[in-house]
């Protein structure tokens, strides 16, 4: 990876989220919407033809992506590094080989580094540099990984964002509705923990028309947000400005 393609994870503020059978219209305008990041999900965690279809269509995208040029980073929701379809996620994306994975309910620095040490391997089999392939580790599903935090500072270089995922903590939780101390304090948590690894704290979804709450993100010390959908993606860059100084800027420019 090129010094220039690192500064782009370290400045990840919009990732946009997309399912692998999104249609070519909607794979060429997330492209050309101005996210810093796609992220392609695979589907429900079972080896079947759908697992095994998505999985051949996100690498077709990945390549096309490519032959055309500048698109954004692209990454890829694989299951967890103890789960059996890990390896057959990663064996057929390392056809293209994606710039980065997302890891759900990861539950801290054991598990980043498992999934490294999988993604070194095939590194190596594909003639890329070691550490080419990047990792967002998405908090909240398993309240494990909220308490587990403090394990990413300095797990590994790979590490590339920490995104909260609030709906999968309620969930988990059993919470009825967002807010509470519980919810606040795995927010506060993201951002601490992103800010001692060295990485962008990403805020969690909203929905369409709810983006006054990324302005809330931001006060909170999050560097960008997840999304959902392409027209939520100006408002994060606006909201979140490149290179701006994250200590002394607490009100949107």
């Amino acid at each position: 990876m090129n010094n220039g393609r690192l500064l782009e994870f370290l400045h990840m503020r919009a990732c946009l989220i997309l399912d692998s059978n999104s249609s070519d219209e909607e794979i060429a305008a997330a492209l050309d919407c101005g996210a810093d990041a796609l992220m392609f999900r695979l589907g429900p965690c079972a080896e079947n033809d759908a697992r095994r279809d998505a999985r051949a269509r996100v690498c077709a995208l990945i390549e096309a992506a490519r032959r055309k040029g500048g698109a954004p980073a692209l990454f890829v929701e694989v299951a967890p590094p103890d789960s059996d379809l890990i390896e057959a996620d990663l064996d057929a994306l390392f056809g293209p080989g994606p710039d980065g994975v997302f890891l759900r309910a990861c539950d801290g620095a054991v598990s980043l580094q498992r999934l490294a040490v999988k993604l070194a391997v095939r590194e190596a089999q594909a003639g890329l540099a070691d550490g080419a392939t990047r990792i967002g580790a998405i908090i909240g599903g398993d309240p494990a990984g909220v308490l587990a935090l403090p394990s990413f500072a300095g797990a590994s270089p790979r590490l590339a964002a920490l995104a909260f995922d609030e709906g999968g903590l309620c969930a988990a939780l059993g919470l009825a509705a967002s807010g509470g101390a519980a919810i606040d304090t795995a927010r506060a948590m993201v951002v601490l923990a992103a800010g001692s690894a060295g990485v962008p704290a990403l805020a969690p979804l909203v929905g369409l028309g709810d983006e006054a709450a990324f302005a809330a993100a931001r006060r909170d010390g999050f560097a960008g947000a997840m999304a959902l959908d392409r027209r939520q993606v100006a408002a994060i860059r606006e909201i979140f400005p490149a290179g701006e100084n994250r200590q002394n800027s607490n009100s949107p420019a």
